[in-house]
């Protein structure tokens, strides 16, 4: 009996000694229930095709046909046959739902450039998003598409070092698991490292923990000098409402100010349909009213592609800056009508500390006139003409108005100029603008 009792004893010290091993994570199940949650970014930019006068025709050509068949929309043949050809270059990659409104996260790297974007639920509807903002530094864009009730993802509170984690994709593809290697106590900015593999079928998608909640935002564009996989906490950039809220897009630049086509509008224009962007003001003197744009016209098409709303007009304003002449078809009175719409050559004109603004930030300004300069209550400030290379990929937009380099107010043009002469290669440099009715400061970093 006393033998007995020993062994007892000594049973239950081993068993009290021996770890607590806990169940496997039910990594099926986390995929399963996040996947109405996750869906498919397209991103579509358009790209105008420059062809010889004696090519003018190439729409009718059978090897054309094939190629926008391929790399095109096969399904949206242009307005016109006849039209200077447009091929439509698609990318794609994942996102989710983060607001039940139809607030959605992807990666800045799917979206950069995008003249449609479109979201693809998991239900398979497939609809039209509208960029809301973006950060080219955390690879990160806060998109909305015109639907409710949509199933959101939970938002995790905190993160531990060691802690199991899982990628996912759209369709439940790239699921990818690992655990947390730093924490965002131990990398600061960086927020977390990972050692999951994140790749083109994951990335845009969510990092989930055991409980299907949101601890961060997949991208294979981030990785650390160890290898391992960085990712910012989307709980620690904004929350969902404050990323719903949209920065007003503007086309000051051209001269006019759009909104998109309601079935009231329709209604009341005749039109056939509640699609286009409908010109609510026009600026005397500017390139639209030089072509002959008016208050009250309807944008439909764009060199004979098809404008669904006032967002597709990016693709006007980059084909513009690319120093072409642009088709531009409107519905006025019932009927449509073709206008040709270009900037003066003056505009493009460079001096040497031009080119320093233009190639090392990417940025070309434009003097206030005295409406803007009220507008802004400011007597300072440039406007932003165009945009390129960092100042693109810090998410500056044509028509902003620019009132400070690194604190320094900008007065004038040639003050802008030279100032972008003096910042190095490498340098961070901070911009304070106005972008409707939301001020805020940019960081770019100066290129080579």
């Amino acid at each position: 009996m006393r033998l007995i009792g020993v062994r007892v004893f000594l049973s239950v010290c081993l068993m009290l000694s021996l770890p607590v091993v806990s169940a496997a994570p039910d990594i099926a199940q986390i995929v399963r229930t996040s996947a109405p949650s996750v869906v498919t970014v397209q991103a579509v930019q358009w790209v105008k095709v420059k062809v010889p006068e004696e090519y003018k025709n190439i729409t009718s050509d059978p090897v054309y046909q094939v190629f926008t068949r391929v790399f095109g929309d096969g399904d949206e043949p242009p307005v016109k046959a006849d039209a200077a050809p447009v091929v439509k270059k698609k990318t794609q990659g994942s996102g989710f739902i983060i607001a039940p409104n139809g607030v959605v996260l992807t990666n800045y790297h799917i979206v950069v450039g995008a003249h449609e974007i479109y979201v693809q639920l998991s239900d398979k509807r497939r609809l039209k998003a509208t960029l809301l903002r973006s950060d080219s530094k955390r690879d990160m864009a806060v998109l909305k598409v015109a639907a409710g009730s949509l199933p959101a993802l939970p938002m995790a509170d905190n993160v531990a070092e060691g802690e199991f984690v899982l990628a996912v994709g759209a369709n439940q593809k790239g699921v990818s698991a690992g655990v947390v290697r730093a924490d965002l106590a131990l990398t600061k900015s960086l927020g977390l490292l990972t050692d999951v593999d994140i790749d083109k079928s994951n990335t845009g998608g969510p990092l989930l923990n055991t409980q299907g909640e949101v601890l961060a935002l997949n991208s294979n564009l981030l990785k650390s000098q160890q290898g391992l996989t960085r990712h910012v906490m989307v709980s620690k950039l904004v929350s969902s409402k404050d990323l719903a809220q949209k920065l007003p897009q503007t086309w000051q630049q051209l001269g006019f100010q759009a909104e998109n086509v309601t079935e009231k509008t329709q209604t009341e224009l005749g039109l056939p349909n509640a699609t286009g962007a409908w010109v609510r003001n026009i600026d005397a003197g500017s390139p639209a009213a030089r072509a002959g744009l008016l208050k009250g016209d309807v944008i439909v098409a764009l060199e004979s592609q098809r404008v669904i709303d006032v967002s597709d007009l990016s693709a006007l304003r980059d084909f513009l800056s690319q120093g072409d002449e642009v088709e531009v078809t409107v519905w006025r009175g019932g009927d449509r009508r073709e206008l040709r719409m270009s900037i003066p050559k003056a505009t493009n004109a460079f001096d040497e500390a031009n080119f320093f603004a233009w190639q090392r930030l990417g940025l070309k300004v434009r003097g206030l006139t005295p409406a803007q300069k009220s507008q802004v209550s400011s007597d300072n400030g440039v406007q932003i003409a165009f945009v390129q290379g960092a100042a693109q990929a810090a998410g500056l937009q044509a028509g902003d108005v620019l009132l400070s380099l690194n604190q320094q107010d900008i007065r004038s043009v040639e003050g802008f100029n030279q100032a972008a002469k003096t910042f190095a290669t490498g340098q961070s440099v901070f911009v304070y603008v106005v972008r409707g009715a939301t001020r805020q400061f940019v960081g770019i970093e100066v290129r080579d």
